[in-house]
């Protein structure tokens, strides 16, 4: 069964999690995973991508920083799916330079979902994991914060 989970994106590090920017979703390996990757997990999968990004434009340019993750996250994850199918010695439909995997694993949301177990809030400054108890985001319970270095003037 997969682990869902949602990466919503923050203004500052003090809104409701309902007031979010941008708001991705994932459908599997969705648990947090440990920061230097000992574990496999989100948080080795996005902390890279948001340090690299935030020494750069910075992760307050919400619309930029989410669109490039989003990119990221699918890159990724079509890197898995060519290596579990050249393993499996699988025959796959090669357009031009691209892959079609039929799913991505990820995409942009409108809402919360119902059926998702963590939930990332990402902040200018930090990041922050909710495991999520119920459908209502006032039950869920924040296990784990990440700083990141803010982005130099």
């Amino acid at each position: 069964m997969s682990t869902r989970c949602q990466i919503g994106f923050y203004e500052t590090g003090e809104e409701d999690l309902t007031k979010w920017e941008a708001l991705i979703y994932r459908h599997s390996d969705g648990y947090p995973g440990t920061v230097n990757g000992k574990e496999y997990g989100v948080l080795p999968d996005i902390i890279p991508f948001l340090r690299w990004w935030n020494n750069g434009r910075g992760i307050a340019d919400l619309e930029y920083c989410s669109a490039r993750l989003l990119q990221y996250l699918c890159n990724k994850y079509d890197k898995v799916i060519d290596e579990l199918d050249e393993q499996r010695n699988i025959d796959v439909v090669v357009t031009e330079k691209s892959k079609f995997t039929g799913t991505l694993g990820h995409g942009i949301c409108t809402g919360f979902h119902g059926d998702i177990e963590y939930f990332y809030a990402i902040h200018p400054d930090k990041l922050e994991v909710y495991k999520a108890r119920s459908n209502s985001c006032a039950d869920w319970k924040l296990i784990k914060t990440v700083k990141l270095a803010t982005k130099k003037a």
